[in-house]
């Protein structure tokens, strides 16, 4: 759920199982069964369900402005969500002058303010990625990433990296492979920045690649869509959801899901939290507590497994290493930005 964009109005926000505004509930139900959104958990309504957060809603009608709901999420995940290292659009990058086997295991806290979430290691091997966007062909004066000639630090490798060459697609002209110098011995150049990096390293489960990662964008076009026009969805904003292919994780994802899942387990169902209203879904714990409270941090966002995706690992007895299994189906959801970098791109 991406907290930073949607509808500002609580016609829709203040919509719970037990509301009794039938004109709401009607309009919602259109959205659902129409397919303009995915179900009742949909991220971009912003009904409880979806929400699963305590902001002070009533059934009164009033104005919440969304920056409350951002900040109050980013104020309960910043303690509980792991950090982990992902790229949304990756670029390989070899780096040549280190053999095929060269292996540094990186010890890397979960969380660098709150040991108790534990930690685990990664690979740093000749062969990782990068986010595409931290590679360009042109140097600038403000430009503090990765380009020919030019040294980049990696978050918590040992040492920073060198653009000596690249390859280009011979079709399409795109950039396909970055090779780098790593500079292991002397004086390392300085740099400006850190960027995030996974490493290609097969035997320790590296990189985990995602299925789907899902970027939220506004549901309607206009603040108030029931005041917009006459029908309300004409306002909707066909572009609402992103899909992006083939984001990598770092390996330490498996055992932050098993984490994340054995606290979430701990969860209590609300008594009483079910409807039996005909037109309204009825609240499990099952949707209470569910692939949904799995979240963590990475690059400048916050994301939850969506109920979509099928984790045996989630499953399985706890003298079981975690790890990502074959078959396994990973879709994750934005649920939203950092402060800083509210309304930026990824």
């Amino acid at each position: 759920m991406d907290f930073s964009h949607s509808l500002c109005t609580t016609e829709f926000i203040a919509f719970t199982p037990s509301s009794r505004d039938d004109q709401f509930e009607r309009k919602i139900l259109q959205l659902v069964d129409e397919g303009y959104v995915s179900g009742w958990d949909d991220p971009r309504l912003y009904t409880l369900i979806a929400l699963r957060s305590t902001l002070g809603v009533s059934m009164a009608a009033s104005n919440l402005q969304i920056a409350r709901f951002e900040q109050t999420v980013r104020q309960y995940l910043e303690g509980s969500a792991p950090h982990l290292f992902m790229v949304m659009h990756p670029l390989k990058v070899i780096i040549k002058n280190v053999p095929n086997d060269y292996l540094v295991m990186v010890d890397k806290l979960f969380h660098p303010k709150n040991p108790q979430l534990g930690s685990s290691q990664i690979p740093f091997t000749c062969m990782i990625y990068i986010n595409a966007g931290n590679f360009r062909l042109e140097d600038s004066k403000y430009y503090f990433c990765l380009a020919p000639g030019k040294s980049v630090s990696l978050f918590q490798a040992p040492y920073p990296i060198t653009c000596t060459s690249y390859k280009t697609d011979s079709a399409s002209g795109e950039v396909t492979e970055v090779f780098c110098h790593l500079e292991d011995s002397g004086t390392p150049p300085k740099t400006k920045v850190y960027i995030q990096w996974v490493a290609e390293h097969a035997s320790s489960g590296s990189p985990v690649c995602i299925d789907k990662t899902r970027i939220f964008h506004p549901l309607f076009k206009s603040n108030n869509p029931l005041a917009a026009t006459p029908d309300f969805k004409a306002d909707i904003n066909p572009n609402s959801m992103e899909v992006i292919e083939g984001a990598m994780v770092e390996r330490c994802v498996a055992d932050a899901l098993e984490e994340a899942w054995v606290r979430s387990a701990k969860i209590k169902a609300i008594p009483g939290a079910g409807s039996h209203d005909a037109h309204t879904p009825e609240i499990t714990p099952g949707q209470l507590v569910g692939k949904e409270c799995v979240q963590f941090k990475v690059c400048m966002l916050y994301l939850a497994v969506d109920s979509d995706s099928r984790l045996g690992a989630l499953h399985e007895p706890s003298d079981v290493t975690p790890g990502i299994r074959q078959g396994n189906y990973l879709v994750l959801n934005r649920i939203a930005s950092l402060k800083e970098d509210a309304g930026k791109g990824i």
